[in-house]
């Protein structure tokens, strides 16, 4: 084989991988660093993780929530472009909200707002700071001061770490965890993540909820008028953090159920309903309801700032949550999984130096993720914790070496073992084989579990399908394909039923008996099926029940279209563009296709329903290119013979 020249390399031109002489080379990408985002970068040892899973692992940063005291992690991505040899978490800390001197100088005043700083040219300039800014969703950004008054500071240096860093100002977005790869009577199946008390406080979080009231001529705010509607709503000690117009004050802690917007919206009720209403109960005649909002969580909440316009309220609440059961949690490679468990530090499955772990994962869901970088993190961390500092390991290692070995060699110079017993306290038993233990880093994502479980009753319909536009701060949930799936498998019917016929559609009867203590009517078919149904007969199919929950599909004939009994449309405008208003014998026109009437539009030359239009083939004996230009007026139909 002839050896190839020196100056021949490999090369994309024209979106193609070609060789090419040396010398017609335009760029050179210098690493391999340069090609993933900042997020990716963000993984460790980015060649052991599968492609898809990588960047499915970078998603995680966008959704991670900040926590109360976070760590920054113990095996981090060596830059291999820094020349100071930092890792791309020391690097993404100044993108993530870490103030930094631009003088040398001393601090002068140090507040929540800004930090102020006398150069050497004798100016003093204030640097301003993040003092609780909320987001679009869910968080907010903080700075913390790092410097006090009379410190000498130089160009460059931090003044103010973020709620996203530490105070060195690298990236700190979760907590380092005590892991073991080791089954647990069922708890860690799958996606499932066992998690002790300890290391669930160590993920409480950060939250910044914005609530904003939008003002209207139906909504009335006022402290004294909401009293004299609903005097016994409220006691006067949960009353008194609002001011008179029934807005809470910036700095009260909420408890559960406080109040911090009392407002009042009129009743739905017709006048023969409040005559007959007013004759049973004075309280039953009030026209107006309260729309009042409350804090509905477990945790307490301190209000960080209010703003009242013409247009609105908008109060932003801060509150701290700790992990619990049905939080979703992850670790950098894309091993995302759901708390299941959370058992108490005496009873967490222990190490032989005795220390009870922090997180149990099943081994198996490394192989099927095709994740074995998320072995290696474990045991570089257990390195980097014996260490006492940071692990910084290339993405890439050097022709010839193997992440195996390298970890291998790493472990064996400081005299730790990739696996260990473990004790397991509540059984007392020491595991049969031993297990691979070391250090992970976690982040806890914005899907928690308190936002996820939501009665249903009375409420907003979307106007398309008459489904639920509530549920939450994010809107109605829905059931993915693999929960359907899942429930089907496990015999769950009749959840499947009540979420397609109850919870899922609109259901008003049910929800008024339910209240009223009256028995509740069954469930019908939603509206959805109804609508679904229609669309196929406006298609040109139609849909006959033959037996209860049987159905014939079939096209539509002439005979069942006179029994529908259509309006026919006249005028091809939709509305008039000066006042909106639908135009008369219009698509749009009340008269012809409101409620549950039908339009048609009778066509200059009848044509075969399509659903018959291979039956009408076979009989005439065309072809389809024949059958097109026949409709088409293209061509004669043939004689019969």
């Amino acid at each position: 084989m002839t050896p190839r020249p020196k100056n021949i390399v490999p090369a994309v031109r024209n979106g193609r991988l070609e060789e090419v002489d040396e010398d017609e080379l335009d760029y050179q990408i210098t690493s391999p660093n340069q090609f993933p985002s900042a997020n990716v970068n963000l993984i460790p040892m980015q060649s052991a993780v599968q492609g898809p899973r990588l960047f499915y692992g970078a998603r995680f940063f966008n959704q991670a929530m900040p926590l109360r005291k976070p760590e920054p992690a113990l095996v981090q991505a060596l830059s291999d472009e820094d020349e100071q040899g930092r890792s791309f978490d020391e690097i993404m800390g100044d993108q993530m909200g870490n103030v930094r001197s631009d003088v040398d100088g001393e601090v002068l005043d140090v507040t929540p707002d800004y930090i102020r700083v006398r150069g050497a040219d004798g100016k003093s300039r204030d640097i301003e700071l993040y003092n609780q800014f909320p987001y679009n969703r869910k968080s907010g950004i903080s700075n913390t001061p790092v410097v006090q008054k009379g410190s000498t500071v130089t160009a460059g240096q931090l003044l103010a770490r973020s709620n996203y860093t530490d105070d060195t100002g690298t990236m700190a977005m979760g907590v380092n965890a005590r892991v073991a790869l080791v089954p647990f009577k069922g708890f860690s199946m799958d996606d499932a993540m066992v998690v002790s008390r300890k290391f669930a406080d160590k993920l409480t979080s950060e939250h910044t909820e914005t609530d904003v009231l939008e003002l209207d001529n139906n909504i009335r705010l006022g402290l004294e008028h909401y009293r004299s509607l609903f005097p016994e709503q409220f006691t006067k000690d949960r009353l008194k953090h609002l001011d008179k117009d029934g807005v809470v004050v910036p700095g009260t802690v909420l408890r559960k159920d406080d109040p911090y917007i009392l407002a009042t919206t009129p009743r739905s009720f017709s006048s023969a309903q409040t005559d007959n209403l007013g004759k049973l109960s004075r309280a039953l005649r009030q026209t107006r309801k309260d729309a009042s909002r409350l804090w509905e969580y477990d945790v307490p909440g301190v209000v960080t700032d209010v703003s009242k316009t013409k247009k609105g309220v908008k109060v932003v609440i801060q509150s701290f949550r700790p992990a619990d059961i049905g939080d979703k949690i992850v670790l950098r490679s894309g091993q995302k999984g759901t708390i299941a468990k959370i058992i108490e530090d005496d009873r967490m499955p222990r190490g032989e130096d005795g220390q009870p772990f922090e997180m149990l994962l099943n081994p198996l869901g490394l192989p099927s993720r095709v994740n074995s970088s998320l072995l290696y993190e474990i045991l570089a961390g257990k390195v980097a914790a014996a260490d006492g500092k940071a692990v910084k390991l290339p993405h890439f290692l050097p022709k010839g070496q193997q992440w195996p070995d390298v970890l291998e060699k790493m472990l064996k110079d400081r005299g730790l073992a990739s696996e260990e017993t473990v004790y397991d306290p509540e059984s007392d038993h020491y595991s049969e084989n031993p297990v691979t233990t070391g250090m992970g880093y976690v982040l806890k994502l914005h899907h928690i579990a308190s936002s996820k479980s939501s009665a249903r009753g009375q409420g907003g319909y979307d106007v398309t399908w008459q489904q639920p536009s509530k549920g939450g701060d994010a809107g109605a949930k829905r059931l993915s394909g693999l929960e359907t799936h899942a429930l089907l498998a496990s015999g769950a019917y009749s959840v499947l039923r009540e979420g397609a016929t109850l919870r899922g559609t609109r259901s008003d009867d049910y929800w008024r008996a339910l209240r009223s203590g009256r028995a509740t009517p069954v469930p019908g078919k939603p509206f959805a099926w109804h609508k679904f149904r229609v669309l196929l007969q406006g298609a040109g199919m139609d849909t006959r029940e033959l037996d209860k929950g049987v159905y014939r599909l079939s096209p539509m004939t002439d005979g069942r279209l006179k029994e529908l009994r259509p309006v026919e449309v006249t005028n091809g405008e939709l509305v008039d563009p000066d006042n909106f208003e639908p135009i008369a014998g219009g698509l749009f026109d009340p008269l012809i296709s409101g409620g549950n009437r039908w339009g048609k539009i009778t066509l200059p030359d009848p044509l075969p329903n399509p659903a018959y239009e291979e039956s009408v083939r076979r009989l005439l004996g065309l072809t389809r290119k024949d059958f097109r230009e026949v409709l088409a007026g293209r061509m004669e139909l043939p004689d019969p013979v």
